[in-house]
């Protein structure tokens, strides 16, 4: 009997401290991708702007950025690569991002910070353009 009471506060405990992503909803060319952003300080500041549309361009086709007014307060060290999916904020160039494909070269010349992931198919992004361009405006908003 003690060793399932201990085995349900731990559960318990797991549970209770277990981080809670809050699903978003990301438009593309009207076309509506899922993702979540996640439970963090840095994170929660920038939901608290959805829904924000950004104008994004492509880079090295790897990746869509673009520069947003807002200017985060809760900044964390950075990290020099990334995952497929990953959406991130930039505190150099203020900018947020979505790393759609690995790429020959996958290290980054500037930090940036995982706020969330896109979990939709990513096929989207390869072949987006708007009048020749390799550009889109983004709209990141709550569920």
């Amino acid at each position: 009997m003690k060793k399932i009471s201990i085995i349900i506060f731990f559960i318990f405990f797991s549970l209770c401290n277990a981080q809670e992503n809050t699903k978003i909803k990301i438009t593309v060319n009207n076309q509506v991708l899922e993702g979540v952003i996640y439970d963090t300080e840095l994170s929660k500041e920038i939901m608290n702007i959805f829904p924000i549309t950004v104008s994004m361009v492509s880079y090295g086709n790897r990746e869509y950025y673009g520069s947003i007014e807002y200017r985060p307060k809760n900044i964390t060290k950075g990290q020099l690569n990334f995952q497929n999916g990953d959406i991130t904020y930039c505190a150099r160039n203020n900018s947020l991002a979505i790393f759609y494909s690995q790429s020959s070269n996958p290290n980054l010349t500037m930090e940036v910070i995982p706020i969330g992931k896109v979990t939709s198919d990513l096929s989207i992004f390869h072949d987006l353009y708007n009048s020749g361009e390799r550009r889109a405006d983004i709209t990141f908003s709550i569920y």
